[in-house]
């Protein structure tokens, strides 16, 4: 899952669109209202992502609600595209999430 992905998402407020960074099992993105960071595993084609979400523009809303939240998502990789949803734990905030790889990531030394 590593690389360069672009992001379009929809949860309870409406939709967006951001990018994302998968490196080393680590997850990084944003957008213009929100940036996220968290984790991600991948066993055969079934992905898990676990972000922690925190807006950094005030006065837009974001599509989920809480100015600061978790997220836990699952889902299938094809190819280039990764398909998820999920959730706010414990809440029943609910988001769908379309990545599509557009670079993989240079080789580290």
């Amino acid at each position: 899952m590593e690389g360069f992905w672009t992001v379009q998402f929809k949860g309870v407020q409406g939709w967006g669109a951001g990018v994302v960074t998968m490196i080393a099992g680590r997850v990084f993105g944003g957008d213009s209202v929100v940036m996220f960071m968290g984790t991600y595993s991948l066993v055969g084609n079934d992905a898990k992502v676990q972000i922690h979400v925190k807006q950094f523009m005030e006065g837009l809303m974001n599509v989920m609600g809480p100015k600061e939240f978790d997220l836990d998502l699952a889902g299938k990789l094809e190819d280039d595209k990764l398909t998820l949803a999920g959730s706010i734990p414990g809440t029943e905030l609910k988001l769908n999430a379309v990545l599509n790889r557009q670079a993989l990531l240079p080789a580290r030394a």
